[in-house]
């Protein structure tokens, strides 16, 4: 069995992602919002990259597969918490994505205990982790969006969605139907 390389161009921007969290959020809480849109679509534009070039040039790896939805989730959650804190968005939200994604690092904890395998995402998670970043890009505009909330409570109904589908999947994996 050929080991992996983990030091590959994808994962190093998942990386370069992870440490842009700290960053976007720091900006955000000393109200550069301008500086910290710019660094939260440089790290939405890493997403793109890194998984077209980890699918590109079959460069996917478990660490990939681990390192990529755990950037996007950092982003998000703390991005979140930024605009919580500024009172951008209302605590509820910020409540309902902490407890989805303690349950997702939960059941993706579990799933991968019990398959050995981590779950990467599918179509239907992309699609909703997609919609989900417009709407955090649309709190970023707050001030000339006023209906930006309608966009975040969409993407979080679609969030939530994606989090079952997902359980579903690990379910599946750590339960397979015998035939």
């Amino acid at each position: 069995m050929q080991k992996e390389k983990i030091v590959n161009l994808p994962n190093i921007l998942a990386l370069v992602r992870l440490l842009l969290v700290p960053v976007v959020v720091w900006l955000l809480l000393s109200d550069r919002t301008l500086w910290a849109f710019v660094c939260f679509l440089a790290a939405c534009l890493t997403d793109l990259l890194d998984g077209y070039i980890a699918r590109r040039y079959q460069l996917i790896t478990q660490l990939g597969i681990f390192l990529d939805p755990l950037a996007d989730k950092m982003m998000a959650v703390w991005v979140i918490v930024a605009f919580t804190v500024k009172g951008v968005l209302p605590l509820g939200v910020t409540v309902v994505i902490f407890v989805k994604e303690l349950l997702m690092l939960l059941g993706g904890l579990l799933t991968a205990k019990n398959s050995r395998v981590v779950l990467p995402s599918n179509r239907f998670g992309k699609i909703a982790a997609f919609v989900f970043n417009t709407a955090i890009g649309t709190c970023f505009l707050h001030e000339y969006l006023p209906f930006y909330r309608v966009f975040v409570y969409v993407a979080l109904a679609g969030s939530v969605a994606s989090m079952v589908q997902y359980a579903w999947r690990s379910w599946d994996k750590m339960f397979p139907k015998k035939s």
